[in-house]
């Protein structure tokens, strides 16, 4: 027996289905309304709603939060006076301090203090010894006395030069004058023939002669006068050179001795007898006594704001103790530069060096602003955005606000904010995505 099953034709052909006989042997496939190409467009389709969802809910609840008002620090908006200051940490140290080196270095000969004394202005500390310096000391000495020597027989013979011209011109000066007198004689024997014309022609060419060998000695010790004097200036520059070469070695000599330059404490000494010291290596160290000062580094970025007399403060023993910037030193190491501090007055008596004092150091005057309190939501919103508490205490809210300037306690409020409001200081670590936080009572 056969059966007719229709042939299935694609939908909305408008073909009436075809009318197929089946054998014994085939079997009816009915059509399923599942398949697994729908199946999985459905499961895609359910997910990418699911993601959507989830996403809108995240960024829902993602901007409110919730939390506990007890375990936040909330300050309020006031008007108060703002001081700008940056904390510092400085080191007590003596006022004034001199290292002891050697000048042109030797060996030590003897010493006569021991590190930690009080010393005197003038002691002896150290003696060294250098055999070369000595040696050097009298070489200068034998030298500037052959110059001497020298400068006497110059001065020696320019004087007798000086004795024996003076006489040639004494010589020249009485033959001039005989010859003067002789033919002032013999001219007027010429009419009576007492004496020829020769012989007065004679007597008046001697004279000439003697009159100009006068005149060319008398130029000639000119020159030599003026030779003697330039060389005796030039001997005694010399002289002067060798005097102040001398006054420098002896000097040097001298500084053999290391004295102590002003009473003080000696706090370093590295000397033993028989060891070698090379020219401006270090011996020790004094340290004026009872005479501190403060030394502190501060960041490079206050550089240009931090100058000599500039006030700093820091509370000790119940009481505040002021102190002002001495010097400002313009090099910049590990991006810190050095600034030393002096007290108001003298040193507190609790005050021992190497001690650590904790100091703020004035940066502006003092001036009447509306502040806020300090806190880690500075650094967490760089000041740009805080939380205001609604009035009624059960919420916050971020609002944009810009500060001023800022020390460790407050930092000043310049818009924003009004007088009066609260605002949540605290760290804004879990709620930097926050537009609202629910505050709750605590437990």
């Amino acid at each position: 027996m056969s059966t007719v099953a229709l042939k299935r034709q694609p939908h909305g052909s408008g073909v009436e289905p075809e009318r197929v006989a089946l054998s014994p042997m085939d079997r009816r496939i009915e059509p399923r309304l599942m398949t697994w190409r729908r199946a999985l467009l459905g499961i895609c389709g359910l997910a990418v709603a699911g993601a959507l969802l989830y996403a809108s809910l995240e960024t829902a609840l993602g901007r409110l939060s919730a939390a506990t008002a007890d375990r936040l620090a909330i300050s309020e908006v006031r008007h108060g006076t703002f001081r700008e200051f940056i904390p510092l940490t400085g080191t007590v140290v003596p006022r004034t301090t001199v290292y002891l080196d050697a000048v042109d270095g030797g060996q030590v000969a003897s010493v006569h203090v021991e590190e930690g004394e009080i010393v005197r202005a003038g002691q002896a500390l150290v003696e060294l010894k250098n055999t070369n310096l000595r040696l050097q000391v009298i070489a200068a000495e034998a030298q500037l006395a052959e110059q001497l020597n020298f400068l006497s027989q110059t001065s020696l013979i320019a004087e007798q030069t000086r004795f024996r011209n003076q006489l040639e011109i004494i010589e020249i000066d009485r033959q001039i004058d005989r010859l003067t007198r002789e033919l002032g004689r013999r001219r007027p024997l010429v009419a009576t023939g007492g004496a020829s014309q020769g012989e007065i022609d004679d007597l008046a060419a001697e004279l000439g002669y003697r009159s100009k060998a006068r005149g060319a000695l008398l130029e000639a010790q000119g020159v030599d006068e003026e030779f003697r004097v330039d060389q005796i200036a030039q001997m005694r520059v010399r002289l002067d050179a060798m005097n102040e070469h001398l006054e420098i070695a002896r000097q040097n000599l001298d500084n053999l001795v290391i004295t102590a330059p002003f009473a003080g404490q000696l706090t370093l000494l590295e000397a033993k007898v028989g060891e070698s010291k090379a020219p401006g290596e270090r011996i020790g160290q004094i340290d004026e006594q009872d005479a501190f000062k403060v030394s502190a580094f501060v960041d490079e970025f206050y550089l240009q704001r931090v100058a000599v007399g500039q006030t700093a403060t820091f509370e000790a023993s119940d009481r505040a103790h002021e102190l002002e910037v001495v010097k400002v030193y313009p090099h910049v190491r590990n991006r810190l530069f050095q600034i030393d501090l002096r007290f108001a007055g003298t040193a507190p008596d609790f005050v021992r060096r190497g001690q650590s004092v904790q100091m703020q150091l004035e940066m502006g005057q003092a001036a009447d602003a509306l502040v806020l309190d300090n806190g880690a939501f500075f650094d967490d919103t760089a000041g740009r955005w805080a939380f205001v508490v609604n009035e009624a205490g059960d919420h916050a809210e971020r609002r944009a606000v810009r500060f001023g300037r800022r020390n460790t306690d407050s930092v000043e409020v310049l818009e924003g904010l009004r007088r009066g409001e609260h605002v949540i200081t605290s760290s804004y670590e879990r709620f930097r995505d926050v537009d609202r936080i629910e505050l709750r009572a605590g437990d």
